[in-house]
């Protein structure tokens, strides 16, 4: 069951300053979480019994399983699918990126998150390994 409590906490994930304050965002969809939850740690799983029949292995903090209505209270889509999930924010270091043998693209004030998905995808096109993007651009 889907606490009012975990409702409001995962809701207040659809604003910037909480994912950064929080240091989690949200992802949703039946293939974005799964290709998602062997990428990055998961904190929260909420999904329905179809979807988890049809995974493996899970490795995450906590799982709720529900129901179709439930999925609808925290969902920030029109039509939502049968997974949530609230994943942690990774961190990287600068440290990782080497300017001198490698291409790095730095982003300043992208404020369109499709338009920095458009820049993501080009950049792995063109073999571009590593982002940066300043504090005001949006998330990634």
């Amino acid at each position: 069951m889907l606490s009012k409590t975990k409702i409001k906490e995962i809701r207040v994930l659809e604003i910037k300053k909480f994912r950064d304050e929080k240091n989690l965002f949200v992802a949703e969809g039946n293939k974005l979480v799964a290709d998602m939850l062997h990428m990055f740690e998961c904190e929260l799983l909420i999904a329905r019994t179809s979807w988890l029949a049809t995974q493996g292995d899970i490795s995450v903090k906590e799982l709720i399983i529900v129901e179709e209505s439930d999925i609808r209270k925290v969902s920030f889509l029109k039509t939502p699918q049968d997974v949530l999930t609230v994943l942690k924010k990774p961190h990287y270091t600068l440290d990782e990126a080497n300017p001198e043998s490698q291409l790095i693209l730095a982003l300043d004030g992208i404020q369109d998150p499709g338009n920095l998905g458009t820049i993501v995808r080009l950049a792995d096109w063109f073999g571009i390994e590593h982002i940066i993007c300043s504090h005001d651009t949006a998330d990634v």
